[in-house]
């Protein structure tokens, strides 16, 4: 059905049909104001595909293949399928209840069809109906499942007000946990996009201003990540990434507001630096303590802020990882015309990471013991024990103990060390000078 006949449809149901619901109270164009809902066949109704359940997997697709058509058939089913994927297990939930007990909540629709709040329960309706003949056996009738309730708004609503409805109730405090985390930052980016002030976004979205700031850093973060990698709009490859960039966020806001947390004068292209070895760690999906040793702000808890141990970390991290091969994007695409962008893209991070893992583990877990050592500097018999405790498990059976000549200079250099230490400390014992 096609824009013209929805409109139409919808006048008549508003001028014939009592309404279902009354006092529904909503803000709209700046007041409360008063509205009903009406019994509206899903017929009459298209989905909004690029409602916040959903954004980041309908921008992804429409970035590789073409601009989603609400009106066409084959679109609505992808839309669908989008909804569903978006939460199953929620889904499968909501759905036993919409066939059992009929939907709860009225939605909201533009006078020409188009849902802004609902759609997820408008998807399980027609769900719902299109299988009813199997409810049917289950001694269920759900005629009422072909139906969707909703408050349908005036004519002319222009598109500003309808991405604040939109935001306000798709993303309202009752249902944020239920969305998959990069939406909000994707959700605030449009809103942006289209001239919403950060006061106005933070009220919609039930947040602080300083919320709203840090979720559109953190968005360009996650950009400047995609277009690093050729991932431009492909917003599928930052799953289960969220809480590196967080903390990366934090990080760099840090450094360049002028810390003292750093031990060394560190530059721009240092910081530079160090947010392309974040984004090879996040791709790698590192997360937590460990990847807060690399930049954690913190002299005692970050590679980074140690000027010797991060040259040394980065040095090895270029020789080592930034020489793995992998295709371009562009000659996965011609190579695999009719793939999935988002899986061919899933795979090559895959691929890159099983070549990369043991290199970013090794550098990193060298660099951590060196910060471990020079925190416990100060403590030199616990230093001491653990470095006895490791060439005592030096393996003396393998060919290499005996043909590696790096092994002959640094067990000179260790004992050179040891001899160093003890004339040093029979000299301060000669000379009283640690006598209680």
């Amino acid at each position: 059905m096609d824009k013209t006949l929805r409109k139409q449809k919808l006048e008549e149901i508003q001028k014939k049909q009592a309404p279902y619901m009354t006092g529904i109270r909503i803000r709209y164009q700046g007041e409360p104001r008063e509205f009903v809902a009406h019994k509206i066949p899903l017929a009459y109704l298209v989905y909004n595909k690029l409602n916040a359940r959903v954004g980041s997997l309908v921008k992804s697709y429409q970035k590789q293949y073409w601009e989603l058509n609400t009106e066409d058939p084959k679109d609505t089913v992808k839309i669908e399928a989008f909804l569903w994927e978006s939460k199953p297990d929620r889904n499968k939930t909501t759905l036993e209840s919409l066939a059992k007990d009929g939907q709860q909540r009225y939605g909201i629709v533009t006078d020409d069809g188009t849902i802004i709040d609902g759609n997820r329960r408008a998807m399980l309706l027609n769900r719902v109906w299109r299988d009813r003949e199997e409810w049917e056996r289950q001694s269920l009738n759900v005629e009422h499942c072909q139906y969707f309730i909703a408050v349908i708004l005036p004519e002319g609503a222009d598109q500003k007000e309808v991405m604040k409805l939109e935001t306000t109730y798709q993303m309202g405090e009752d249902e944020k946990l239920d969305y998959n985390p990069i939406e909000k930052y994707l959700r605030c980016k449009d809103l942006r996009g289209a001239d919403f002030s950060v006061s106005d976004i933070a009220a919609m979205m039930g947040e602080k201003k300083s919320r709203i700031e840090e979720w559109l850093e953190i968005m360009k973060l996650m950009d400047d990540y995609l277009d690093t990698l050729d991932y431009g709009g492909i917003y599928t490859r930052l799953d289960r990434r969220e809480g590196q960039f967080v903390d990366l966020n934090k990080y760099l806001k840090t450094y360049n507001d002028g810390s003292k947390k750093v031990l060394w004068k560190c530059e721009d292209s240092d910081l530079a630096d160090l947010k392309s070895v974040c984004f090879d760690y996040i791709r790698a999906l590192y997360e937590g303590k460990e990847f807060r040793y690399i930049a954690k702000p913190s002299q005692k808890d970050s590679i980074f802020c140690r000027e010797d141990l991060w040259k040394t970390f980065l040095n090895e991290h270029a020789q080592k990882v930034e020489g793995i091969e992998e295709k371009p994007v562009r000659q996965l695409l011609t190579e695999n015309p009719d793939s999935d962008l988002s899986k061919l893209l899933e795979q090559r991070d895959n691929d890159w990471t099983k070549k990369a893992k043991g290199l970013l583990e090794g550098n990193l877990n060298k660099r951590v013991r060196s910060l471990e050592d020079l925190k416990a500097s100060s403590q030199p018999r616990e230093l001491l024990q653990r470095a006895k405790d490791t060439l005592d498990v030096v393996n003396t059976e393998v060919r290499e103990f005996y043909t590696d000549d790096k092994i002959i200079t640094l067990l000179k250099d260790i004992s050179s060390l040891c001899w160093d230490y003890q004339k040093l400390i029979n000299k301060e014992r000669k000379a009283e000078r640690w006598q209680e």
